[in-house]
């Protein structure tokens, strides 16, 4: 009769593991997913060869709901690197939805079309060819 009611046991174990196992995964399959972890971006503006602010001129958007935003402007303010200086033209690949939409999941992190557009001042992480590193991309309200 023991062995039976340990079987029991174990089975009931079991399936209390797997539907614990199940509610954690559950939960990280929310908008969770749509981020990398924090660090990544943390290293991509640690590691860009290029820091930048800008005075916006212009924002082209895409006719899709979301995809490619072309920012481009004016450099104001070098903050680390040598290949932008002051005066310098420029324009960025910033990804960017319209409100509402819902692109895919993953690490790229979109700006509000609408918002960018309106936006005055922009600072940007860029990688050595002067693209702009993991999204990171921050819209300004006034020069730092």
């Amino acid at each position: 009769m023991m062995p039976d009611a340990i079987a029991g046991t174990a089975r009931r174990g079991h399936a209390a593991r797997l539907m614990l196992a199940g509610a954690v995964l559950a939960g990280f399959a929310g908008p969770a997913l749509a981020l990398m972890p924090p660090y990544v971006y943390e290293t991509a503006r640690r590691e860009a060869k290029s820091i930048i602010v800008i005075e916006v001129s212009k924002v082209d958007t895409p006719r899709r709901e979301f995809g490619t935003c072309t920012v481009a402007g004016t450099v104001k303010v070098v903050e680390r690197g040598e290949a932008f200086r002051p005066g310098q033209t420029v324009q960025l690949a910033v990804p960017c939805e319209r409100q509402g939409a819902s692109p895919p999941l993953g690490g790229t992190i979109y700006q509000q079309m609408e918002k960018l557009a309106q936006s005055r001042f922009g600072r940007a992480w860029l990688d050595a060819e002067g693209k702009v590193v993991v999204s990171q991309y921050e819209q300004l309200a006034a020069l730092p």
